[in-house]
């Protein structure tokens, strides 16, 4: 049978055994016009006041949007909200645009064109968020508990009279769910801030994954220094596998965050009745699937379905390569995927991006993890994966050897785009 994979911009077909089971997002209809909606939404916010009647000429305002390895349709939302902050008769000069991208690497002065526009940048102050300077960081408060250390956030948005927060909303592997206060942490945060949340023991927690949020430590950590920082408008935005808008929701941090992740939840949570021998996944195509480091991903949502000892076949074409060199370098290092669990495990270990290490070795305890991308195959497998050129004959491969050990057909599961489709196990009854 035929499946067309999200792959890139392009797509990817391929022929998987017939009888395969395929896990798709329910399909929501896309808003017929996204800039009405989202002024509409705007002018009629969730448990807020409208933002026209939150600011005004004295206010400072500090817009966060997200980097361009997420498919937020920012060049709509910027224009949106900056035509409602001049309705307000906010001055150009006291707006900024901050791209908050976590720990990854600063956009460009380009780059930052291509995500808000060309006509934005040139007309208002637009900055790039870099968790690693201490010198764009002011101090927020200390952890609960704790005489030293501190939470410290970007200068521009915690100085800021007014806070606005943009994103878009999608089953998140560790915190549940993206969006939200995600725009504040890790977005605009420290480095070693992020680190803490993103530590070994949060990612361990059995609720630390796609598509829970209540007594997930991190979503609710997130959540807690998000609501401490002060947003004053949330922006949020869910998408379909084709990147197209179903949703639209602004207004007060907590109730529209809520209502995007419900309609997140009816998109993308899908029952299964039993894991499956072989899972063929994907990162979501572009951008999602722009270097491996963000395509780990579409590895976990695959670990969800797949029978311990199975296989999972991770198509992403890694245009970019890797994507964080800290990532690489600690995996290469270490002789084995268990190798690398038994250093993070060790008391006091801290490493820049070892977060995506561990969700990587944690689905390799589980499955075995087969990788089609545009990656040279020695870099692949210094990463400890299996690269393969022809997905097609992988899975045929992987199922005639499973029917071969067990005198058994292969159960096989393809999640065309990725994370958009959650497996989640709901065994039958009887």
């Amino acid at each position: 049978m035929r499946v067309e994979l999200a792959y890139g911009d392009g797509g990817l077909p391929v022929d998987l055994p017939d009888g395969s089971d395929v896990l798709e997002p329910v399909v929501a209809p896309p808003l017929p016009d996204f800039p009405a909606a989202l002024r509409a939404a705007i002018a009629s916010p969730l448990g807020a006041a409208p933002l026209t009647e939150r600011v005004g000429p004295d206010d400072h305002v500090t817009i966060v949007f997200s980097d361009n390895t997420r498919p937020v349709p920012s060049t709509i939302i910027a224009p949106a909200l900056l035509e409602a902050l001049a309705a307000a008769g906010v001055p150009d000069d006291q707006i900024t645009l901050l791209v908050g991208g976590g720990l990854h690497a600063p956009m460009t002065r380009a780059q930052m064109d291509g995500l808000l526009g060309p006509a934005v940048t040139a007309r208002y102050r637009t900055v790039a968020h870099d968790a690693r300077d201490p010198d764009q960081q002011i101090f927020l408060e200390r952890y609960p508990g704790e005489p030293r250390g501190g939470i410290y956030l970007n200068a521009a948005f915690m100085q800021a009279s007014v806070r606005i927060v943009t994103g878009f909303v999608e089953p998140h592997l560790f915190a549940g769910y993206s969006g939200g206060g995600k725009g504040v942490f890790p977005g605009v945060a420290a480095a070693h801030n992020i680190m803490r949340n993103h530590g070994v023991a949060n990612l361990a927690h059995p609720r630390a994954t796609y598509c829970i949020a209540e007594g997930n430590p991190v979503f609710e950590d997130v959540r807690r220094i998000a609501l401490r920082a002060g947003v004053d408008f949330l922006c949020d935005v869910t998408l379909d596998a084709q990147k197209r808008v179903t949703g639209v929701f602004c207004g007060e941090l907590v109730a529209a965050h809520d209502a995007a992740i419900a309609q997140v939840d009816r998109q993308a949570l899908r029952p299964i009745a039993d894991p499956y021998d072989i899972v063929v996944t994907t990162n979501c195509g572009y951008p999602a699937d722009l270097n491996l480091y963000q395509s780990i991903k579409g590895a976990v949502s695959a670990g969800l379905g797949v029978r311990t000892g199975g296989d999972i076949v991770l198509a992403a074409e890694c245009r970019d390569g890797i994507g964080s060199a800290e990532y690489a370098e600690f995996l290469a290092s270490a002789p084995s995927p268990a190798a690398a669990m038994e250093q993070m495990l060790q008391p006091d270990f801290h490493r820049i991006d070892q977060w995506q290490v561990q969700m990587q070795v944690t689905v390799q305890e589980r499955a075995r993890l087969h990788l089609y991308s545009a990656l040279d195959d020695a870099d692949v497998r210094a990463l400890h994966l299996e690269p393969i050129r022809d997905v097609s004959a992988t899975v045929s491969r992987l199922a005639a050897a499973h029917e071969r050990r067990t005198e058994e057909r292969a159960r096989v599961l393809a999640l065309p785009h990725g994370f958009q489709a959650i497996p989640q196990l709901v065994p039958q009854a009887g």
